[in-house]
């Protein structure tokens, strides 16, 4: 595979990314399509499920092996679409795999200076530093954000996953806005994902909601709310190339 040097705040990294070793969980949300709009830039639209219901995804990743290092990951993500687009902008489309919506990344912390170097300078992903809790076993989650100092539970992940099946994972493809206009990004991924009922799982906004991420969360409301599907993965492999502006 050819890879290219980029340069970053904390130095050079090559990309594409590789990721040989992940687990990830994928706990999607529908909100009133007005509040998951107030999230998105004017290059987007919301992709609504139903009349009136937009769509928001909260992920958890554990990097166990990765060409920049062991770290773990939280994202907000909005699902949009480029107000003037071709499909291939709108889709995760590779022959074989599932076409997804493209999903606009609102947050991303991460727990290491190169993740959040590498994601900043070569993407636009909106990252901070902050500790983050992954543990997935079988069916049962919990998983966490927590404040720059560690002391602080800024939400939490947890319960026991329902029923579902398990199906190859799909291709993502995820929006940032970068260098001045919208990027979109295609991740192919590898491994086989389980697909499921929310059951008991369930999203928690603790504290008092002053920091940002807490106060996305609350806005879109999703303080207390339970997952209409949850999707989970251990083993994954992944690789995130540059992405190419949107036109």
């Amino acid at each position: 595979m050819d890879r290219q040097t980029y340069p970053t705040r904390v130095g050079p990294v090559e990309l594409p990314i590789l990721y040989y070793n992940a687990a990830a969980v994928f706990a999607s949300f529908l909100v009133d399509e007005d509040k998951a709009q107030a999230v998105l830039p004017p290059e987007l639209k919301a992709v609504t499920l139903r009349p009136g219901k937009g769509l928001v995804t909260v992920a958890f990743f554990e990097y166990v092996d990765t060409s920049v290092g062991s770290y773990n990951e939280m994202g907000i993500a909005v699902a949009g679409s480029p107000v003037k687009s071709r499909f291939k902008d709108t889709a995760a489309w590779h022959l074989g795999q599932s076409a997804l919506p493209g999903m606009y990344v609102a947050d991303l912390p991460v727990t290491t200076a190169a993740a959040h170097a590498a994601g900043h300078d070569c993407w636009g992903y909106p990252k901070i530093i902050v500790p983050i809790d992954f543990q997935l076993r079988d069916r049962d989650l919990d998983c966490g954000v927590r404040s720059e100092d560690g002391q602080a539970q800024l939400c939490r992940l947890s319960g026991r996953i329902g029923s579902g099946v398990r199906m190859s994972a799909p291709n993502l493809m995820t929006y940032t806005l970068f260098k001045g206009q919208l990027w979109r990004t295609v991740i192919n991924t590898r491994g086989r994902m389980r697909h499921a009922l929310g059951g008991e799982v369930r999203l928690q906004c603790d504290g008092d909601g002053a920091h940002p991420l807490s106060t996305r969360l609350r806005d879109l409301g999703l303080h207390g709310a339970k997952p209409l599907m949850v999707q989970s993965i251990q083993g994954m492999q992944a690789i995130l190339p540059a992405g190419v502006p949107v036109k």
